[in-house]
């Protein structure tokens, strides 16, 4: 493939701009960036005009919308949202609401194979549903009283583990005699034979023996993705890691070809949201940077997106570590086990790992592309940030962490310096935070993401969902920044709470910035795209918890209404 990308929208003009609409609204609520009433006034697809009003408007000139006080914001940019996955998942088998194992079933049996002949599943929770396998985990027996005879594999919420029926182990050539390969595991018995569970990069084995998606499988993902996204007001993301090394990332069939469908959409103009999408060449372990450079090289350059443009593909995306429930994010303070995990980059000891990584970074820095590492761990993030120091002009390319949530405190500041972004999931600690108290400790596990001490070191901080890990609802998102409350504990609290002009930032100018747009989108202002989401009421940001039951009326991207109605 090659990096040179012209999107070539029909709807657009050369530069990107829509030139079919001039749009008023006025009684407009701006929220927190703003009191009282506006008006935004859209002239080809840009924001022209935004002014305070003295009183209410009364009488509507013609053409233009009265929105009675309704909230108004810039468009939501996920800047963490595996889109294509998330396509794939919408139209895969849900286990979000298995509670139990016999949860699971009901809903497995009920299900059909896909045009693949497999059963595809996404979203059950490893920490909640009790399984026959060994130490209570959900096994292939457990799927075989249900579905024998068709392939199934469900992958579980975070996408770093799945199970499979013995049916889909015999496929994937597993067996008592199959050693756990470099960066991942099989849940064994006690006579050493895989259970079906199997962790990290070795799923890698599974998805490699599984049917490849049709171009127009690909493209169906995308655009299913989109159309929810664009009914939540979410107009712009990035797709975190499509490639040769998504083979090992749930269910394994975002390959380069994915890639080529975002070209291809957008290209026939089919792309209306603003897409950033990560290239991945290594997956969840052993990855070289030896890997990372071939396949760079084989693409092609970056191409970044233009203003006002509707894809980008300039970013890189790094394994350094894995999730806490695997034990496999490297930290300073020992899990439960004694275990500290380590870097998921190829190399026997941490100093070699510790190598490798910084290669990748210097390889891949020196040719242009932004990295965005998952690094969980504080010292998985110690180790980034030196890779990244070591670099030619770091805060050129501005370089990110991803989900960062054990990051030390005292890192804060560096990664200020070095003009790296902290993406964070405040939806994700929100609901299983306080799961993981028993593996990192009470005081550690809920003091994850520590988002107002990085704002206050001068970190840009950015917040998405990470879906289909948890869901791209914004709303709760931004509650859950606002409040620092958990899921299973409503009342908790802490001091790293975002305030609601903060938790809007995180989720628009923010991640504009870390996309290298800020320029030209992600505020209401004079000059930037009219991508703006229109709620149904004024949202009340003194009382987070109640944004989540207010409801998008209509997305505007670049002044045409792409969801909902306006009228």
């Amino acid at each position: 493939m090659k990096g040179d990308l012209d999107v070539g929208l029909g709807t657009h003009d050369d530069d990107g701009v829509n030139s079919s609409l001039a749009l008023t609204l006025v009684n407009v609520d701006l929220g927190p960036y703003g009191p009282g009433l506006h008006k935004i006034a859209i002239r080809d697809g840009v924001i022209d005009v935004v002014e305070p009003l003295a009183e209410r408007v009364r009488s509507v000139e013609s053409g233009a919308i009265d929105l009675m006080g309704c909230t108004v914001l810039p468009g939501i940019d996920d800047s963490h949202l595996h889109a294509f996955y998330f396509g794939r998942a919408l139209v895969s088998v849900d286990l979000q609401k298995a509670e139990t194992l016999g949860d699971l079933k009901v809903i497995l049996r009920s299900a059909g194979a896909d045009e693949s002949g497999w059963i595809r599943g996404n979203g059950w929770d490893a920490g909640r549903i009790q399984g026959t396998g060994p130490g209570g985990t959900v096994c292939a027996a457990d799927l075989d009283e249900v579905k024998p005879d068709v392939p199934v594999f469900l992958t579980d919420m975070t996408g770093h583990q799945g199970v499979g029926n013995s049916l889909v182990m015999r496929l994937a050539g597993i067996t008592d005699k199959t050693d756990d390969p470099v960066g991942g595991s099989f849940i064994r018995d006690e006579y050493g034979v895989p259970s079906g569970l199997i962790l990290e990069g070795a799923v890698r084995l599974v998805n490699e023996v599984a049917p490849g998606l049709s171009p127009i499988a690909e493209r169906a993902a995308i655009l299913t993705a989109q159309g929810n996204l664009l009914s939540r007001g979410i107009t712009a993301f990035t797709d975190p890691g499509l490639g040769p090394g998504a083979v090992s990332l749930m269910e394994g069939s975002g390959y380069l070809s994915a890639v080529q469908a975002y070209r291809d959409l957008a290209a026939s103009g089919e792309l209306s949201v603003r897409a950033n999408v990560m290239l991945l060449f290594g997956g969840l372990g052993g990855t070289t940077a030896a890997d990372v450079r071939a396949g760079l090289a084989g693409f092609g350059p970056p191409a970044a997106m233009k203003p006002f443009g509707r894809l980008g593909i300039s970013q890189l995306k790094i394994f350094a570590d894995g999730i806490p429930r695997s034990k496999t994010a490297w930290v300073t303070e020992p899990y439960d086990d004694c275990s500290c995990g380590h870097l998921q980059v190829a190399g026997s000891t941490d100093s070699e790992r510790v190598a490798e990584l910084a290669h990748m970074v210097a390889d891949s820095a020196a040719a242009g592309w932004q990295i965005g590492a998952h690094a969980i761990g504080d010292r998985t993030v110690s180790a980034y940030l030196d890779a990244v120091a070591a670099t030619t002009d770091p805060k050129d390319l501005r370089h990110y962490v991803i989900h960062g949530d054990l990051v030390h405190h005292d890192e804060l500041e560096r990664m200020a310096a070095l003009g790296v972004t902290m993406n964070s999931n405040p939806s994700i600690r929100w609901a299983v935070a306080a799961g993981a108290t028993t593996l990192l400790g009470r005081e550690r596990s809920l003091g994850r993401q520590p988002l107002a001490a990085a704002v206050s070191a001068g970190v840009n901080v950015a917040i998405s969902s990470d879906a289909p890990v948890t869901d791209p609802d914004w709303r709760v998102i931004i509650a859950a920044a606002m409040t620092r409350s958990l899921k299973n504990d409503p009342h908790y609290s802490d001091d790293q709470k975002l305030t609601g002009l903060q938790a809007i930032d995180a989720l628009t100018i923010n991640g504009a910035w870390q996309s290298h747009a800020e320029s030209w989108r992600g505020k209401i202002a004079p000059g930037y795209a009219a991508d703006l989401v229109v709620m149904d009421r004024v949202l009340d940001f003194d009382e987070p918890w109640s944004i989540p039951e207010c409801n998008v009326r209509a997305t505007v991207i670049g002044g045409i209404i792409e969801f909902g109605e306006l009228a």
